[in-house]
């Protein structure tokens, strides 16, 4: 518990998390407005209230939709990194020689700070997409209805993915390197498969997420993602594998 205390302290005292934070809160932001957005024609598009469940779904997870879950593996990868990086983690090693517990303690640190971004995401969905949704004469209790089933996703979601990154960051221990790198793939990279290959790209983390949380993605990948529970095992594994192998590969190495 001291352990997560410091990483907690050090996420808490550290430019870096608020910054991934008002990011976040920028994402959703524009998510917000995506389920307000009907195409009438190919080159235009009307701004009315979501009524079906699919887009007040969307409303609701809103950080999802536009890849704002991938911040809190951001935040996961600037608790791993950002100590190689200011060459500080010689000093925690000697403090805490055992790795292990080091790297669950940034774990927990990590989750529980996804926790607060997807707090903040929701507030912003609160704060922006509620009072859009009324000045377009919809429905609070129908939204209101589709919070139960994408909430307890979305919050698991950004833990998992919090995971991902503390994952990430083991096993790429140049900070720019591994938020390049997790960027590329959660904003191209992931968007490409899925969109040429359903099929496969629905084994990836975002596809995965979506799955658990109400099943909020475009209409072309809707029809192939996983039921809840598998999506959450995939997620789950896109969490915890990348952790194990971090620290049995490049974590456990000589610090120098």
């Amino acid at each position: 518990m001291r352990l997560v205390r410091a990483e907690l302290f050090k996420l808490r005292t550290t430019p870096g998390p608020w910054v991934v934070l008002g990011v976040t809160l920028l994402l959703t932001g524009l998510g917000v407005l995506r389920p307000f957005l009907f195409p009438t024609t190919p080159h235009h598009l009307q701004f009315l209230a979501p009524t079906s469940t699919f887009r007040l779904r969307e409303l609701v997870g809103s950080g999802l939709t536009v890849g704002a879950e991938y911040m809190a593996a951001i935040l996961g990868i600037l608790c791993v990194t950002g100590e190689f990086r200011h060459k500080v983690i010689t000093t925690t090693l000697l403090a805490t020689p055992r790795r292990w517990r080091l790297v669950v303690a940034k774990s927990v640190a990590s989750i529980v700070w996804s926790v607060y971004y997807c707090v903040a995401s929701l507030a912003m969905v609160a704060a922006l997409g509620i009072p859009l949704l009324v000045s377009q004469g919809g429905s609070t209790m129908a939204l209101w209805h589709q919070v139960r089933p994408v909430v307890p996703g979305l919050f698991g979601s950004f833990a998992l993915i919090a995971l991902y990154g503390v994952g990430f960051g083991t096993l790429v221990k140049n900070q720019i390197a591994a938020v390049v790198a997790v960027l590329a793939i959660s904003f191209i990279i992931e968007p490409i498969v899925i969109g040429v290959s359903p099929e496969v790209g629905r084994w990836l983390p975002a596809a995965a997420a979506a799955a658990v949380s109400g099943d909020i993605l475009g209409k072309g990948i809707r029809a192939y993602l996983l039921s809840w529970w598998l999506g959450a095992i995939v997620l789950a594994a896109w969490g915890v594998v990348p952790v194990v192998v971090g620290y049995f590969t490049t974590f456990s190495r000589d610090v120098t």
